[in-house]
């Protein structure tokens, strides 16, 4: 009896531990969606300020200014919750649908600035350019803002993913998170053109220079590693050693990129900036380079998955989360490069000069970043594969 007594008791304690632990899971996860879906709502009542706005020339400055007000708002809470994010994340059905709710905002408010632009393009006609100076600023702003805004909830969604503890059971719906966010990207990214192409038509200043030698080391720099990556031969040997290797270059490459975005978003606080074809030059040569890594990124995940049947669980484990990594690392350079680029844009005061020189480099950026982020796709279509087929 005294024996029976104690094994019911370790029954009742080993139940409610795991009762426990999945009561914790079940609230992270709850908390997740529901701060995801805290986004979505405040993204949608942007979307209802700006759709209700009418700009003329004497609200110009106010409504934008207001509109970028809530547009930071937002942003800085996606940042916030980004930042908060821990491993082992459950990733359910409403995450998935509100983290495509989200990136099917961004498209939206980026075809709202779309509008806004006509409506300043209309008012330029019966006002004196320098009485809107300010508005097209702010303009130029908004639509930097909204860049920002889908390049940080693209991030978001790579680390969600990159955090998750059940990739394998939920991977078709992933897949097709990544592909509906991938196009969702691209159609944001082509509205905010058209939107500074509007802007840059009303514009005309003068000429000067800039962050050449920065851009020139992480081009070169990311050219090695690219060369690199596409001849390095995996086998079931070195796998997780080289790919493990790509993974902390990619990184340091990444936070290359992240600290010159951040100087430039300094200096854009309180300074403008005269752009020299050599530095806009290179950032359009920097969104090819990443466009190479993201391909030979894809050659490392046809190696991965060519080898997979023959290769160790716990060596296949390793190398999925270094390729998930590099894939989450190469999109967010991809997204620092179209920030820079908009931001330098933004601070400009020789848009006059340089706007078809911009606009080239705008359309080859866009192309670019399209084939790097249609790469990193695919790149995470056959590592979630190799992870769902192996129950990694």
């Amino acid at each position: 009896m005294n024996h029976f007594t104690k094994q019911l008791n370790r029954f009742v304690r080993v139940s409610g531990l795991g009762l426990l632990m999945l009561m914790f899971s079940t609230l992270a996860q709850a908390g997740l969606s529901t701060d995801l879906q805290s986004l979505v709502n405040q993204g949608n009542d942007l979307n209802t300020q700006m759709s209700n706005t009418t700009l003329t020339a004497d609200t110009l400055c106010n409504q934008l200014l207001s509109i970028n007000q809530s547009s930071n708002a937002l942003i800085d809470n996606i940042i916030a919750l980004d930042q908060s994010l821990t491993g082992g994340l459950i990733i359910d059905t409403d995450t998935l649908t509100a983290l495509n709710d989200l990136s099917g905002i961004s498209t939206a408010l980026a075809n709202q600035a779309l509008s806004l632009s006509l409506d300043v393009n209309g008012i330029s006609t019966t006002s004196n350019m320098f009485d809107i100076a300010d508005g097209l600023n702010a303009m130029l702003q908004l639509s930097s803002d909204i860049g920002t805004m889908a390049d940080r909830i693209l991030e978001m969604s790579d680390k969600i993913l990159v955090m998750s503890d059940n990739i394998s059971l939920m991977a078709d719906r992933i897949i097709e998170t990544q592909l509906i966010q991938n196009q969702n990207i691209a159609l944001t990214q082509q509205s905010i053109l058209t939107t500074q192409e509007n802007t840059l038509l009303l514009i005309s200043v003068i000429n000067s220079d800039n962050y050449s030698l920065s851009l020139n080391n992480i081009l070169s720099d990311g050219n090695w590693l690219s060369l690199d990556m596409a001849a390095t031969i995996l086998t079931t040997r070195n796998m997780a050693r080289e790919l493990a290797n790509s993974a902390t270059d990619v990184a340091a490459l990444k936070d290359q990129l992240s600290n010159l975005d951040s100087l430039i978003t300094q200096d854009a606080a309180s300074n403008t900036f005269t752009m020299n074809t050599q530095s806009l030059n290179t950032l359009g040569d920097i969104s090819l380079m990443l466009n190479s890594m993201a391909i030979a990124l894809q050659g490392y995940t046809l190696a991965v998955e060519g080898l997979q049947m023959l290769t160790s669980d716990a060596t296949l484990a390793d190398s999925t989360v270094s390729m998930l990594q590099m894939s989450s690392d190469i999109g967010t350079m991809a997204n620092r490069i179209l920030e820079m680029s908009d931001l330098i844009l933004a601070m400009s005061n020789n848009i006059g000069l340089a706007a078809d020189n911009i606009l080239a480099v705008q359309n080859v950026q866009n192309i670019n970043i399209a084939a790097t982020q249609t790469a990193i796709l695919s790149a995470q279509t056959i590592t979630i594969g190799v992870i769902a087929t192996q129950g990694l």
